[in-house]
């Protein structure tokens, strides 16, 4: 396996920078106002789709990095600029990775504009994976989907919980179990299209952070969708069934695939959220006096950072590449 270095071109030197720039200039001076109304901001995501950030066409260039490098630093700079405005613009493509991970390319080409509608009037997607009683421990997913021959589609029966854009998206992506006698390995990921009967979804849910991000319940009363929304296809999906029932190994589950692919940007969130908070700490150290000097008296502080910062692209970094790093 070839060698990784986190070395950047000037390409993503210029991507990182260009980020940067709409997070000083765009998202910073609004964030304060945001996250009071506790509302999406649909202005800055129609700015950002106007300059090229938010779309599918900025997604496939980040996704045609061989590196891996350009989605986390575009989504590190975005969440240094705020983290609610941030997930507005970048939560869509967590649905988009559950579509692009488990569905075919025809799939792909129907949903995915669908996801984030226009310049015009740009649209947001959900994925719906947790519930109640089932986050990171995905066998436990009790939304049922079961198969009307006679209609050719997908009935799909449950409740949702902490939905990104849950109940105000175009394209809810919902996973569900098949088979639950399987577990994970009996679970599918389905497309609800717009407008579609029988969803709804709760109040937006207070929160102490990201409040700018729209988080709400969706609840699923037997939401009917084509045959053709099931990601992957009813073929692929039988196979699979039948390998998990026969003892074999079940690739491709719907949720556990999603979040191998977004792993490594969300660990640049969190870093890009953790960048910000050490500089406003910082900035308020020099100049919070106390007893005749400023607080910040100890030059550690600096190397201590500076140290846990490289730690964290190293593991980011490891995730994506599994290589060896330099």
């Amino acid at each position: 396996m070839a060698e990784f270095s986190l070395d950047l071109t000037d390409e993503q030197r210029e991507l990182r920078d260009w980020v940067h720039g709409f997070a000083v200039e765009a998202v910073r001076p609004a964030a304060a106002e945001w996250d009071a109304r506790e509302e999406t901001p649909w202005p800055l995501i129609q700015e950002a789709a106007k300059i090229g950030l938010y779309g599918f066409e900025f997604l496939a260039t980040c996704w045609a990095d061989p590196t891996g490098l350009s989605l986390p630093l575009a989504s590190e700079e975005l969440f240094w600029g705020d983290a609610g405005i941030a997930m507005s613009i970048l939560g869509t493509g967590l649905a988009v990775a559950a579509i692009y991970g488990s569905g075919t390319p025809e799939q792909l080409l129907e949903w995915v504009p669908q996801c984030f509608g226009d310049v015009d009037e740009p649209q947001v997607a959900a994925f719906c994976s947790t519930e109640p009683a089932a986050g990171s421990d995905v066998a436990a997913i009790r939304t049922r989907a079961r198969y009307d021959e006679a209609r050719d589609e997908w009935v799909l029966s449950g409740q949702k919980a902490f939905a990104t854009n849950g109940g105000i998206a175009s394209v809810h992506v919902v996973t569900a179990s098949v088979d639950p006698s399987l577990g994970a390995r009996g679970q599918a990921a389905f497309v609800v299209p717009p407008g579609t009967p029988g969803l709804a979804a709760g109040p937006k849910l207070r929160k102490l952070g990201l409040r700018a991000s729209h988080t709400a319940d969706v609840f699923l009363d037997e939401v009917r969708v084509p045959g053709r929304c099931l990601l992957g296809g009813r073929e692929a999906l039988s196979e699979r069934l039948a390998r998990a029932r026969a003892g074999g190994s079940a690739q491709g589950q719907a949720a556990l695939r999603t979040f191998e692919l977004t792993r490594p940007t969300v660990g640049a969130q969190a870093l890009g959220i953790a960048r910000a908070a050490y500089e406003y700490a910082l900035a308020y150290a020099k100049e919070r006096v106390q007893f005749g000097k400023p607080i910040v008296r100890d030059a550690k502080i600096y190397t201590i950072f500076e140290g846990t910062s490289e730690i964290q692209r190293l593991v980011v970094a490891r995730a994506i590449s599994g290589a060896r790093l330099r």
